[in-house]
């Protein structure tokens, strides 16, 4: 068996090498996006493991299926391959260890005024931080089949849900996948998830993305910011909000 710190580093050469600087230009001020593809190299995937803790393993030996399996040790060494960026430290990956809040959201305990977020999909993993704003990022494989019409009208605002149900094919998937992924971004930067509902935010694509409504104890609308991640092969989208 290869030593951790060596196994570490080259976790973190290997994501240095296949991940994505995907920062929204209008976004670059206040935060700092990465992408990585989910690989299916078994390689990759055994790599990936032995940098992750006994309670990591364990929890991804849960899973019944070898895909779900590997999908869920990528995701946690890209998470060690984010923070080690946004820690400009020289630890390799498998000496950054997160810790979680009640409502899951990531922290180091290191670096408190780092806020991160991280989204991951069959396709591919971001992740995404902060030290001037909360972030929350989402993404979501655009293949998937889903009743969009029906998810809209029971999760999204009335306006949002009409918008969906006067497209149609490819069109009105994309579009309810936009709003999907705003959404749970937006509730990533509150530190909730969707529980707290998915209507609590609303947004207009066009002409121009914007955020309509949003809450009021998280300061309005006008606290928040959010932007379409391009460059992959998902949905994908990133919310900031405004600390002061």
């Amino acid at each position: 068996m290869q030593p951790e710190s060596s196994a570490g580093n080259q976790a973190h050469d290997l994501f240095a090498g296949n991940s994505r600087d995907l920062t929204p230009a209008p976004a670059g001020h206040a935060a700092r996006v990465l992408y990585a593809p989910v690989s299916p190299d078994p390689e990759v995937s055994r790599l990936c493991r032995s940098v992750l803790s006994d309670t990591e393993l364990e929890r991804a030996g849960r899973f019944a299926a070898e895909e779900d399996r590997a999908r869920f040790a990528q995701r946690r060494a890209f998470r060690r391959f984010c923070g080690a960026k946004a820690l400009g430290a020289p630890q390799s990956s498998s000496e950054i260890r997160f810790e979680t809040t009640a409502k899951g959201r990531p922290f180091h305990s290191d670096a408190p005024d780092l806020r991160f977020s991280f989204s991951s999909c069959r396709l591919g993993m971001i992740g995404a931080w902060s030290s001037t704003h909360c972030v929350g990022v989402d993404i979501e494989d655009q293949t998937r089949i889903v009743e969009a019409v029906a998810l809209a009208r029971r999760f999204f605002s009335a306006a949002e849900a009409d918008v969906v149900a006067s497209l149609d094919g490819s069109d009105r998937l994309q579009t309810f996948l936009r709003l999907w992924t705003l959404k749970e971004a937006a509730l990533k930067s509150i530190g909730e998830g969707l529980p707290y509902g998915l209507d609590t935010f609303v947004f207009e694509l066009t002409p121009d993305l914007r955020v309509v409504d949003a809450p009021t104890d998280h300061g309005g609308p006008e606290r928040f910011d959010a932007h379409v991640i391009e460059g992959t092969d998902a949905c994908a989208a990133l919310v900031i909000r405004s600390l002061l």
